[in-house]
């Protein structure tokens, strides 16, 4: 059985472009949950979900992070 990955995508605000303004995850995001929610600083999450083994693979305003379980 093949397993999916998780998937977490960040949308920077637009009124603040350092602050999360939207994010979606598919699968699990644990232990980054505190981190990823709508006016909290981006850099935290993207740190937290690289120490997680988390890669990213796109970026610019959009960030989309993937995690093979």
């Amino acid at each position: 059985m093949s397993r999916f990955p998780d998937v977490v995508i960040i949308v920077r605000s637009k009124k603040n472009f350092a602050n999360i303004g939207k994010v979606r995850i598919l699968g699990s995001a644990s232990p980054c949950l505190s981190t990823l929610r709508v006016g909290a600083p981006v850099k935290d999450a993207v740190l937290c979900l690289l120490k997680n083994g988390f890669l990213i693979t796109e970026q610019k305003n959009i960030g989309v992070f993937f995690r093979i379980r």
